[in-house]
């Protein structure tokens, strides 16, 4: 494959499956400061679906950014590919959350285990946002862009 399709790919990937942490983060967030049971339900259920994205986008964002940095010896390639372990190992542990959290919440109750779950999901989700925003940085740096 052309270097010039593996960067439409791996821009591809960082756009949605930046987007999709964000909606994931926001709409959590919403629904725990509104407290509503029923919008909480609703927002896990819908992470749930939509847990295949990430699924799918993650291994290609660090797939084609591996292809991209073949053999670079560049400090800035360097700290992404790093980087990019974190989060894919916070990935990890943020879909396990997920599942626990839809299940918590449609077959058990919102209670203080729920919440506290939440919290670290939240904390964990904003860790990943800010790991792969340095990465877009990071990214925008090598391409001259910025």
């Amino acid at each position: 494959m052309k270097r010039s399709k593996i960067v439409i790919v791996h821009i591809m990937a960082t756009v949605i499956a930046g987007f999709t942490i964000s909606c994931f983060f926001s709409f959590s967030l919403i629904a725990e400061i509104l407290g509503e049971d029923f919008f909480i339900k609703q927002v896990k259920t819908g992470i749930l679906y939509c847990l295949p994205i990430l699924v799918v986008t993650m291994p290609m964002l660090a797939l084609s950014g591996k292809k991209l940095s073949e053999n670079s010896q560049n400090p800035i390639v360097n700290k992404k590919l790093k980087r990019m372990k974190l989060i894919a190992l916070n990935g990890v542990i943020l879909i396990s959350l997920a599942i626990y959290l839809y299940y918590h919440a449609t077959y058990k109750s919102i209670d203080n285990t729920f919440l506290y779950v939440q919290v670290l999901e939240l904390v964990i989700g904003a860790l990943n946002l800010g790991l792969i925003v340095m990465n877009i940085n990071s990214g925008l740096k090598l391409s001259g862009r910025r």
